[in-house]
């Protein structure tokens, strides 16, 4: 069942509006939430509409990786401007989609191969696999070979279009893999699963069409670009996946994901990604496997800046405890000076009170001195947590949300917030306020901080908000932000 644009969301839309606020921006938000781009379109009055030679001088546009240099209409203008765009940001102009610290790129110049171990946890492979078996009809081939299509043991698994049925776990997944990648959903295939017993396997093939395959695969979404796959469990003997011409093997383990780019970077089928399901001697075998094509019905939307933020540690957050003695002189400034609370002005109108159409937090000044003291009681922690060396940027005042207030989840500045941490000072609640975060796999977890407690967390890659309305009077933190001292 889908998402619907509640009285509240129209009211923050109708805010905003008049406030002037940028409309893709808005849209952006509004489809984080997870609403149907028809009903935002008609509750927002608009749609975003990519013109690259207006946008060129504000972003970075979303296509990160050769395959969208094929796509028809954009290819020349995108051409241009990201070249231009990443020799100004000092980039790599082979930069690959998947640059995520969490992937492995395999060391081969002949193909673009990744293994990300852990994109799926145990629970979920494990109800991913409860599903798959709803559903499993004889396996096919997408080829009109004559060798292969005579060969009735050339594939011999078992598949489910997981794409067709309402599951939650299944629509989840298969926006997290989109997500990672950093292609929208639209340029995709539907996700499947796939089933494979003692004896049953994929002989070497390629995901790409060949040319006598075009025109009967094509015609809707064009060549075959990137392939995402998971294994769901860890076979007791065999199964493995070969990459023939690469002379390497993956070795099926619960969770692992194995993606690769199905073209060369001038677009054309790799050979060189033919591969092998090999077959299963003990046990079973499943996985998942998702496609993305070249083109769509439609335009693409542009990506935030902050998903080319490198990652800096594996879950991307941590919740622990502040420093007593601070904790208690910042508790003991917030009960002396919560009546000296003023308004406070928030790019982005992220706080707000949906009722009201008003802005929902105040703010408490520090002073220097205990800014530059939280500052460095918080480095050395958040430098071994990230590895990094750090340079303090922004302490910012205590923050207190009023009732009924709620935070927008989103992504912070990229050039002051890359690792920051939350200190939740005090609070009135009538019932728990969870921060809702991403982590690097884009899984959605609530984080619950009582007073005298800190999440460190990598604020400008990962996506974090309170989007339920807060129960109580009133909710104060504080934010502290640092920024790896080689990126300043």
């Amino acid at each position: 069942m889908k998402k619907i644009i509640t009285k509240d969301w129209n009211d923050w839309i109708k805010l905003n509006q008049d406030r002037g606020c940028d409309l893709d921006e808005m849209y952006g938000i509004l489809l984080k939430e997870g609403f149907d781009p028809l009903d935002i379109k008609n509750s927002l009055g608009h749609e975003p509409y990519i013109n690259l030679r207006e946008k060129e001088n504000n972003h970075i546009l979303k296509p990160k990786t050769t395959l969208f240099k094929k796509i028809k209409k954009l290819y020349g203008e995108y051409k241009i401007v990201r070249n231009r765009l990443l020799k100004e940001k000092n980039l790599d102009s082979s930069h690959n989609t998947i640059s995520m610290d969490q992937s492995y790129q395999l060391e081969t110049s002949l193909a673009e191969i990744y293994s990300i171990d852990d994109f799926l946890n145990k629970e979920e492979c494990e109800e991913l696999i409860a599903v798959i078996k709803t559903r499993l009809k004889p396996s096919t081939i997408a080829t009109s070979v004559g060798d292969i299509e005579n060969d009735k043991y050339f594939r011999t698994s078992k598949t489910c279009d997981l794409g067709n049925l309402e599951s939650p776990i299944v629509a989840e997944i298969d926006r997290r893999i989109c997500e990672f990648l950093g292609i929208e959903q639209k340029f995709s295939e539907m996700i499947q699963g796939q089933f494979y017993e003692v004896g049953e396997e994929f002989k070497a093939h390629t995901d790409f069409f060949e040319k006598d395959q075009m025109k009967s695969f094509t015609k809707k979404g064009g060549q075959r670009t990137y392939t995402f796959m998971v294994y769901l469990n860890e076979v007791e003997e065999g199964g493995e996946t070969e990459f023939i011409n690469i002379n390497h093997t993956f070795i099926p383990k619960q969770g692992r994901a194995v993606s690769w780019n199905n073209l060369t970077k001038q677009g054309a089928g790799n050979h060189n990604t033919m591969h092998q399901a090999h077959p299963v001697l003990k046990g079973n075998k499943a996985v998942i496997t998702k496609w993305f094509r070249q083109e769509s019905n439609g335009e693409m939307f542009e990506r935030t800046t902050n998903l080319r933020i490198k990652s800096y540690t594996k879950e991307g957050f941590k919740k622990t405890k502040l420093d007593n003695d601070l904790f208690k002189e910042i508790l003991g400034f917030y009960l002396k000076n919560r009546s000296k609370d003023e308004n406070e002005y928030i790019e982005g109108n992220f706080v707000y009170i949906p009722e009201l159409r008003k802005e929902a937090s105040r703010i408490i000044k520090l002073p220097k001195e205990l800014k530059e003291k939280i500052h460095l009681s918080l480095q050395k922690p958040l430098e071994d947590w990230s590895n990094l060396i750090l340079e303090p940027t922004f302490v910012y005042g205590i923050r207190v949300y009023q009732e009924g207030s709620l935070l927008i989840p989103h992504r912070d500045r990229e050039n002051t917030h890359i690792i920051s941490a939350i200190i939740n000072v005090a609070q009135e609640i009538e019932e728990e306020w969870p921060l809702i975060i991403e982590d690097h796999f884009y899984r959605k977890h609530e984080v619950v901080l009582k007073p005298g407690e800190v999440i460190y967390y990598e604020s400008s890659k990962l996506l974090h908000g309170r989007p339920i309305p807060l129960k109580g009077k009133s909710f104060a933190n504080v934010f502290c932000h640092f920024m790896p001292k080689d990126e300043l």
